[in-house]
């Protein structure tokens, strides 16, 4: 019976986001066991996509106890299970995705004790788990005609993650009122398991907008100025991180990573890609300037995808490999390094 909660919870959350998907195994169950008890696996996984406040909840579940369900999900609110909506004197509440959500919440707040250390290794085991097994079995084509079903798609999952270029995080820093920031998630792990980084992690995980008021006022974040989240991004850009953005118009979070590719898992498995472009959503790209060109190189160790090289006395770019994330530019003494919106963009290599 515990499994089965685990697995309708799995379900639940990939409902909401697969970047980075729940599959159910051995691995899985004790993550979820870590963060959900079975009852609060049981409430998530009945949880409607849409916010539902719990006098809603109660009903879809047929329980009677409103009072016992409400402090439920208020407990799992405070383990950041959850996020809360107040909507015309309502209390709301919606289940997060896996990541982006709920793993963030675990890690931004930067604490060291146990159990943040044993949830860090608990998320290592699993993601090598993901990372080991094989690919799935193509789906056998019916024999008969299956009867015509009507699926209603509330909202679109998301499973890819935006790479922002410097200028267009500073115009998401301009119109957002609300900005709260915390410890870097992957290298806080790094850090707890024992496998430092040595790039910057405070205050480089950002969220952004209500989700930001939500998780300051449950103690995983602190509020900061523009001021202070532009300074964040200068820090982000000398030290050659990535901005990554996975937004769902703060449906459930609203983050910024600012990501390195020795330690995120989302850059790593990029880089493993044949073609990284395509695993992230990547607007941009690099064009060089030839006649600007004055082959010193520094640009080739910048890039995480290792999309440039030097051809004799010039640096190249890979169309395919370049995200777009503009670092290279930050280290080019010429200023030769030019971003373009990918479709305006030379194709050559």
């Amino acid at each position: 019976m515990t499994r089965e909660v685990y697995n309708k919870l799995a379900e639940a959350l990939n409902a909401r986001s697969i970047a980075y998907p729940s599959v159910p195994c051995d691995e899985f169950y004790v993550l979820a066991e870590e963060i959900f008890t079975p009852e609060q696996a049981e409430i998530a996984s009945n949880m409607p996509v849409d916010a539902v406040s719990a006098e809603e909840l109660a009903a879809e579940m047929k329980a009677s106890d409103v009072a016992g369900l409400s402090k439920q999900l208020d407990e799992m609110a405070d383990r950041g299970l959850v996020r809360v909506k107040e909507k015309a004197g309502n209390r709301l509440y919606e289940l997060m995705p896996l990541v982006p959500g709920i793993i963030e919440l675990q890690f931004m707040h930067g604490r060291t004790d146990e159990r943040t250390k044993r949830l860090a290794q608990l998320f290592k085991s699993y993601g090598k788990a993901v990372k080991n097994m094989p690919p799935p079995a193509p789906t056998p084509a019916p024999i008969e005609k299956p009867k015509a079903r009507t699926i209603v798609i509330k909202q679109e999952i998301h499973g890819k993650t935006t790479v922002l270029p410097y200028e267009e995080v500073m115009k998401l820093i301009d119109k957002t009122e609300y900005i709260a920031s915390g410890t870097c998630v992957c290298r806080h792990q790094g850090d707890l398991l024992d496998r430092p980084c040595d790039k910057p992690k405070d205050n480089l995980c950002m969220i952004f907008g209500p989700s930001a008021q939500f998780a300051q006022s449950y103690g995983f974040v602190n509020l900061i100025s523009k001021e202070e989240a532009r300074q964040r991004i200068d820090e982000a850009e000398k030290a050659g991180l990535v901005h990554n953005y996975a937004n769902s118009q703060d449906r459930y979070i609203d983050l910024l990573c600012n990501c390195c590719g020795c330690h995120c898992f989302l850059l790593r498995a990029a880089k493993r890609s044949p073609l990284p472009s395509q695993f992230v959503i990547a607007d941009w790209v690099i064009n060089i300037d030839d006649d600007a060109c004055i082959g010193c190189g520094a640009c080739i160790d910048r890039c995480w995808m290792e999309a440039l090289k030097m051809d004799g006395d010039l640096g190249v770019r890979d169309f395919n490999r370049c995200i777009g994330c503009g670092i290279c530019r930050y280290v080019c003494p010429s200023d030769a390094m030019k971003l373009v919106r990918r479709e305006t963009a030379s194709v050559k290599s």
